[in-house]
């Protein structure tokens, strides 16, 4: 990893990470630390909050093993999140929208679409708009 200095600090070069290598429990823990510290609570207000002991919580957050199975609907009540944000890192919200008849249509072919298929899509609409946006220069 590289190092540099920006404005007087020391600052890492952060190289992208491998997802498929990463741990189940790794990315379980690291959802536990980011809505602790989303929420503003200590390891050890959270231990208290969920009855455990801090370094249960510690071991979570950095992967190890641990009994967070039995813990994972008071966790994710005292975090404000449905267990199954901890367990995937995706949330629902129902958000209330108008929509024409067409844009209905695609809303519930995409919803249909595997998530890898929703990125491409994603991205050849961005393609698409980006190329709407471009001016003519032929017609300079």
């Amino acid at each position: 990893m590289a190092t540099y200095k920006r404005g007087g600090a020391l600052m890492s070069e952060v190289r992208p990470i491998d997802n498929a290598a990463l741990s189940p429990g790794l990315d379980l823990g690291r959802r536990i630390r980011l809505l602790r510290e989303m929420a503003g609570l200590s390891q050890m207000q959270l231990a208290q909050k969920v009855g455990i002991s801090r370094s249960a919580v510690a071991f979570w957050e950095t992967g190890r093993a641990g009994h967070v199975g039995k813990h994972l609907g008071l966790l994710a009540t005292v975090l404000g999140v449905e267990p199954k944000v901890l367990l995937t890192g995706m949330a629902e919200k129902d958000i209330p929208a108008v929509l024409t008849p067409d844009e209905d249509t695609l809303l519930r072919m995409y919803r249909q679409l595997d998530p890898l298929i929703k990125l491409q899509t994603q991205k050849w609409i961005e393609r698409r708009v980006k190329e709407i946006k471009k001016p003519d220069l032929s017609q300079i």
